[in-house]
Formats: structure tokens, C-alpha cells, sequence
């Protein structure tokens, strides 16, 4: 068994039967793909226990640039950084990603829970996906259509095999700087893509642990959606409640928040526990178990449930010995 411990951001050390680092999609080709996982860097994962299959690393990291006339094509391995990449792109002056800077993790996990943050979704701007078929062992391209991005999730989250290894991702970008301000905490008056992703980082700094020196997924639950009269309840008490309308007239509400005011911000239960600074951050406080992390997990959802009547779910995704699990089965 090898350890994972550098492939899951919370640094848990759990192990798997067998890791391998895919370059080329040639490799793939190659193996037996029964009972496998595909990570990139670990970053939106929680491993239960030791899984009993092998871990794909994708590490395909091809980039190519191709300008058209109203905007660029940039083509990208699945293994490329994320930040990385959006660092190289604001260099060259394209634009649309800066919002999403300092995400952790690679762009092929990203378009999976098809990550947000500050106002802008990356599935924003994919115009299509290559990805390998592990079961039937066929190379596709699915549009951003077949990718079926909404909130926090996509084709790729909702298969249950998770059988689709994203080689490549193709965005369709700006010639033109247009920032997207309109997320509270923004400034209006950033006319740069480098001054809005100097100052995106500098705020993730201040209210996120870095994976690097505390163990950490980021956001560990999805901001939940609630009908109006819940919402009108919750404001009864809390009048400057977070809220973002939805088409379908319920409410996006900070989860943060809502951690917050149920008593769990700053908590420590075991060797895990919840970030200071911004409650929806489950972080490992040092060699914490698997179990402390659930536990501290449930502990959130019932003080939320008792407190609002509402339910949260993680954004993280959970694997056991055999592969994902549900968050209710644990």
C-alpha cells in the first residue's frame, strides 16, 4: 500500500493499493482501469479510509494558445495547476479567470464540481472538455453543453463510475479586461486583471488556511439554497444574512454564515476542526484521523440543522475502500 498523504490536501495519511502519474493519454490506454480513482492534486477530496484500488494522477499538462478574432482559444492539459494557469494567462493578456485565482488544484479538477468563486464559475468560460472513457476506452469531446455545469456540480460529478479522465479543456477567453466586481468585498474601481487577482489572493490569504502548512479542502460544504419563508425566518434574527436570489425565486445563502451563527466557527472537536477565520473551512489540526474529520463534519450539520432547519452538503468529494461513498451513508 502507498501513501497518500501528498495526494490529498487535508494530509491525511491513508494509502491506496497503487498511484500512478498519467503524462499521456497513450498511458491509459494501456491499463486496467477497474477500481480506480483520478485525482489531480487532492484539493477537493476526503479519503475515509485506505482505498483498495489505484489512484490516477493526472499530470497532463499541454497548452496551446490560438488567437481569434474577438477572443482566444486556450487549449489545456487536465494536469496543469490551476493558478499556474491563470497566472500565464493574466501575463498575456487574457483575461476571464483572474476572479478564480488561487483556487487550489489542477484545471481538470476543476470543471468536476465546476469551481466558483468571488461572482464567476469556470464553467463560465469552457467551451469544451477531451476527455477518455475508462470503461469503453474512447476518446470524446463534450461541449459545455453536455458538460451540464451548475452550481458546485456537472456531468462529471453526477456519474457515478466517475469513469470520464479529463485529458484536455478548451476556454474560450477575452481579448478585452471585463471584470466581474458585482460580489460583495470587491472593488469597483480595479481597471487590471493583475491588481484583481493581486487583490483576490491577498483576501483568500487572510480568511483561508493554506493546504500547505494546514491540512485543508477549502470549502468544505455547498451554500444551500432556501426557499423564501425560511429566509425571512433566519432574517428575523440575522438581518444581514448573505443571500444571492435564484431565478427559480429561492435563495443562495452563505454557509459560512449561517456555521458562523450556529456556534461552529473557531471549534475543535479532536484533532480537527473548523477555521477561525472562515467557519466553512474544515482544517486537520495535525495527524488527524479520517474520523475526526467526519465527525466534525456531522457535528456543523446538526448545529446548522438545529438551529436554521437547514441541511448542508459537502462540496468536498468522499472516498472509502471501495470507491465514493454518500454523505448520508456515513
Amino acid at each position: 500500500m502507498l501513501n497518500l498523504q501528498n495526494y490529498n490536501t487535508f494530509g491525511l495519511r491513508v494509502y491506496a493499493k497503487n498511484i500512478m502519474h498519467i503524462e499521456d493519454i497513450k498511458q491509459l490506454a494501456l491499463l486496467d482501469t477497474k477500481d480506480t480513482i483520478i485525482l489531480g492534486k487532492g484539493s477537493d477530496v476526503l479519503f475515509t479510509e485506505d482505498y483498495e484500488g489505484t489512484i490516477l494522477v493526472n499530470q497532463i499538462k499541454t497548452l496551446s494558445i490560438e488567437e481569434k478574432n474577438d477572443h482566444f482559444e486556450v487549449k489545456v492539459g487536465g494536469g496543469y495547476i490551476l493558478d499556474d494557469f491563470i497566472d500565464l494567462l493574466v501575463s498575456k493578456n487574457i483575461y476571464g479567470l483572474e476572479n478564480l485565482s488561487a483556487i487550489p488544484g489542477t484545471v481538470g479538477a476543476a470543471p468536476i464540481q465546476n469551481v466558483g468563486a468571488y461572482g464567476v464559475e469556470i464553467g463560465d468560460f469552457i467551451s469544451s472538455i477531451d476527455v477518455y472513457d475508462l470503461e469503453t476506452k474512447l476518446i470524446f469531446t463534450l461541449n459545455k453543453k453536455d458538460c451540464k455545469f451548475s452550481y458546485r456540480n456537472s456531468i462529471f460529478k453526477e456519474q457515478k463510475d466517475r469513469r470520464y479522465f479529463i485529458t484536455h479543456i478548451t476556454f474560450h477567453l477575452n481579448k478585452e479586461f471585463k471584470p466581474k466586481l458585482t460580489y460583495s468585498g470587491l472593488p469597483k474601481d480595479i481597471n487590471n486583471a493583475k491588481d484583481l487577482r493581486d487583490f483576490i489572493i491577498n483576501i483568500r490569504a487572510l480568511k483561508l488556511p493554506d493546504p500547505k502548512f494546514v491540512g485543508n479542502a477549502g470549502s468544505f460544504f455547498k451554500n444551500p439554497f432556501v426557499p423564501l419563508d425560511k429566509i425571512e425566518k433566519i432574517q428575523e434574527e440575522f438581518k444581514d444574512l448573505p443571500i444571492y436570489k435564484q431565478d427559480n425565486g429561492t435563495y443562495k445563502v452563505s454557509a459560512g454564515f449561517l456555521i458562523d451563527k450556529a456556534g461552529c466557527r473557531g471549534i475543535t472537536h479532536g484533532k480537527a476542526g473548523t477555521w477561525a477565520n472562515q467557519a466553512l473551512v474544515i482544517v486537520n489540526r495535525g495527524d488527524a484521523k479520517p474520523f475526526d474529520i467526519v465527525s466534525i463534519a456531522k457535528y456543523v450539520c446538526i448545529c446548522v440543522k438545529n438551529k436554521f432547519d437547514i441541511d448542508l452538503y459537502p462540496e468536498v468529494r468522499i472516498y472509502g475502500r471501495s470507491g465514493e461513498i454518500l454523505w448520508e451513508n456515513l
